[in-house]
C-alpha cells in the first residue's frame, strides 16, 4: 500500500498547480507542444520541426513515467480486491453496522 502511496505522491509534481496557483506544468507543456505543432504543420515553420519533436519525445516520456506510477496504483488496489472473499457481499457488510 505504501508503495502505491509513494507512487502517487511521484505524480502530484507533474498535476499538482503550482505554487503561485498557475496551472501544472505538464498542461503549460502541451499547449507549448500545440503552439509548435501550429507554427509547423500550419504555419510551414521548418525552423521548429527539430524543437518540436524533440519535445514531443521529452513530453512522451513524461507520461509515461507517469502512467507507470498509475500502473503502480492499479497493481497494489488489485492485489488487495482479489483478497475479496467471495462469500461477503456488501449488502451484508452494511447490515453489519
Amino acid at each position: 500500500m505504501l508503495r502505491a502511496v509513494d507512487a502517487v505522491d511521484n505524480l502530484r509534481d507533474d498535476l499538482n498547480d503550482t505554487e503561485d496557483g498557475g496551472p501544472p506544468q505538464l498542461r503549460v507543456d502541451l499547449l507549448k507542444l500545440h503552439q509548435l505543432a501550429m507554427a509547423v504543420f500550419n504555419e510551414g515553420s521548418r525552423s521548429q520541426v527539430a524543437v518540436l519533436f524533440e519535445f514531443a519525445v521529452e513530453l512522451e516520456n513524461q507520461v509515461l513515467s507517469m502512467m507507470g506510477s498509475l500502473e503502480q496504483v492499479q497493481e497494489t488496489l488489485s492485489q488487495l480486491t482479489e483478497l475479496y472473499p467471495e462469500r461477503l457481499s456488501w449488502a451484508d457488510m452494511d447490515d453489519a453496522d
